[in-house]
């Protein structure tokens, strides 16, 4: 059974199932948890089925109610495949080697055929997980175009189903045509009360009463109730026309009304004249637009006149200033000169001060800058230094890398050499097949020859059967004339009833050892089923669940205190 079960976690591991054992060991049917069980059979059958809505892994949390929904939920998917097999909730929560390796036996004869470029990356290796993402994608659109559409405050409800808990969904299916009658005299009374309700009209046409009426309810909402029949506006012919007022319009729509009823035949229609007024309008329309062009263009030139103006006036504005204060100075310009000549001795004392103050604090800047530039060369070199040497142990540790490097793929090659290829597990497929064939054959034969022999046990008890009937009428005749003719009929029924003893005790003897093998064989399958994990898990669960019913009764008896 190993080399199915390679078979199996290779064809898992292709679709996407991760499977990896700790320890560096190697992954088999033993390593199956609960959790790692349902994850892949809903993987093997969302690759049977892209429409199909299946729970994708057990919950993690303690809550038993939920496990038990989500194993049910994929033992009725598996069941729905066509899986014939004893599965069920426990199935998934205490798995076994023998139930485990059967399931995926069957969901793997179920998968799809893949394309060989699909199959295989670089000569054997496993699809990528951008191929994957693209499927995964791909069947999500689908399944979500496909399914129905569900408002945004029922759709929590209807998501449910996707994680194993109960919902309830209902089709949006209006009735079209619903009619709610009405009516506004006594006259229509009867007419009311004689036509069908909206519960009969629902039920007649196989349709939900709630969307019905949401469906009426909408249609009554935006249906057009304004009609243009009957309605004509006059407008004069003004250069700036005004849209008139309400009282206005239903003015002229009650005139034109009364003037309608009085014109003879051969007059023109509301809608014709309807059009005219339109289309004056449309005229007068364009000539205001046209106006109202001209004058923004001729707005815009006046702007851009204006703003020439403004810079105009601030140049000439700065220009007087300084024309000004020349005038200022020109007045008295001896005065002017004396104070010009005081303010340039003001300047240079204060120059001189200034440097004076600039040199007492240059020097000792001077020497810190000194100081500083020291520093950074000292602290440059160490770290020099120190990216040196961690550049050669970056060296050393990449020249260790590079021959581990060199080692593993050397061990991967020879690996590779010793790992079988695809062709070599159908070839071993095959050889299976070809070996069950052979001890079909076998045991076809082994069940003639045992009918033969039966047959032929058969025909000689009868026989024996006959000529020990005739022995004993003969010996019976003879014993009534012969003494020692009694003596042989004696030891004919004393030997009659030791064979049929014996040939008891050989049935018995046979019956016993094909229960016996039967038995061993029972017990064979039970000590492969793991019973004793199984009790272990399914003891645990129940405490759990008898914790979780202490404390809801501990909570309803503090609820009722």
């Amino acid at each position: 059974m190993d080399e199915v079960d390679k078979i199996i976690i290779h064809s898992l591991k292709q679709i996407g199932c991760k499977l990896e054992a700790d320890d560096n060991e190697v992954f088999s049917l033993n390593h199956f948890t609960p959790d790692i069980l349902a994850r892949s059979v809903s993987r093997c059958l969302q690759a049977i089925k892209a429409d199909a809505v299946v729970p994708k892994s057990l919950p993690e949390s303690l809550n038993m109610a939920q496990k038990f929904t989500i194993a049910s939920a994929l033992a009725e998917a598996c069941v729905s495949c066509g899986y014939r097999g004893d599965i069920g909730y426990q199935t998934f929560l205490y798995p076994n080697v023998v139930d485990t390796r059967r399931l995926f036996m069957f969901l793997i004869e179920q998968l799809p055929k893949l394309n060989d470029t699909l199959d295989s990356i670089e000569g054997g290796g496993e699809r990528n997980e951008y191929n994957l993402l693209l499927k995964e994608i791909k069947n999500k659109v689908s399944r979500e175009l496909k399914a129905p559409w569900v408002p945004q405050y029922c759709r929590g409800l209807a998501n449910r189903k996707g994680e194993g808990n109960s919902s309830l969904t209902v089709d949006f299916t209006p009735h079209l045509n619903l009619h709610i009658p009405q009516f506004e005299s006594d006259s229509q009374s009867k007419e009311f009360y004689q036509a069908p309700n909206i519960f009969q009209q629902a039920t007649a046409a196989d349709c939900d009463l709630v969307s019905s009426v949401l469906h009426k309810c909408a249609v009554d909402l935006y249906s057009p109730c304004l009609s243009l029949e009957g309605v004509q506006i006059k407008v004069n012919n003004k250069p700036n026309p005004i849209i008139p007022s309400l009282q206005a319009v239903e003015a002229c729509t009650m005139k034109n009304t009364e003037d309608e009823l009085q014109v003879v035949a051969g007059a023109t229609t509301p809608l014709q004249n309807l059009i005219k007024n339109v289309e004056e309008l449309q005229q007068i329309n364009d000539s205001c637009l046209q106006e109202l062009q001209t004058c923004n263009n001729k707005l815009s030139k006046i702007r851009q006149e204006r703003a020439d103006i403004v810079a105009l006036m601030d140049s000439m504005r700065k220009d007087q200033k300084f024309h000004e204060r020349t005038c200022v100075i020109l007045e008295n310009p001896n005065d002017n000169i004396v104070k010009l000549e005081g303010l340039i001795d003001k300047t240079r004392e204060r120059r001189l001060t200034v440097e004076n103050q600039w040199q007492s604090h240059r020097k000792p800047a001077l020497k810190q800058i000194e100081e500083i530039q020291r520093l950074r060369q000292s602290k440059n070199l160490q770290n020099i230094q120190e990216l040196r040497q961690t550049i050669l142990d970056y060296e050393t540790s990449l020249k260790e890398k590079t021959s581990t490097h060199i080692q593993l793929a050397d061990e991967l090659k020879r690996c590779a050499i010793g790992i079988a290829p695809r062709k070599e597990y159908t070839r071993r497929i095959y050889e299976f097949i070809g070996n069950i064939r052979k001890q079909r054959n076998d045991i076809f034969k082994i069940l003639d020859d045992t009918r033969d022999l039966q047959k032929q046990l058969n025909s000689v008890s009868a026989q024996l059967q006959r000529q020990f009937n005739y022995t004993d009428d003969l010996l019976f005749q003879s014993a009534k004339v012969h003494s020692h003719a009694k003596q042989a009929y004696k030891l004919l029924a004393s030997l009659h009833a030791s064979c049929n003893e014996i040939c008891d005790l050989v049935s018995r003897t046979g019956q016993t050892t094909k229960e016996i093998r039967d038995l061993e064989v029972q017990i064979d399958r039970e000590h492969m089923k793991n019973v004793a994990a199984s009790l272990e898990k399914i003891t645990g669960d129940i405490k759990q669940f008898e914790m979780i019913i202490q404390s809801m009764q501990n909570d309803t008896v503090k609820q009722q205190i």
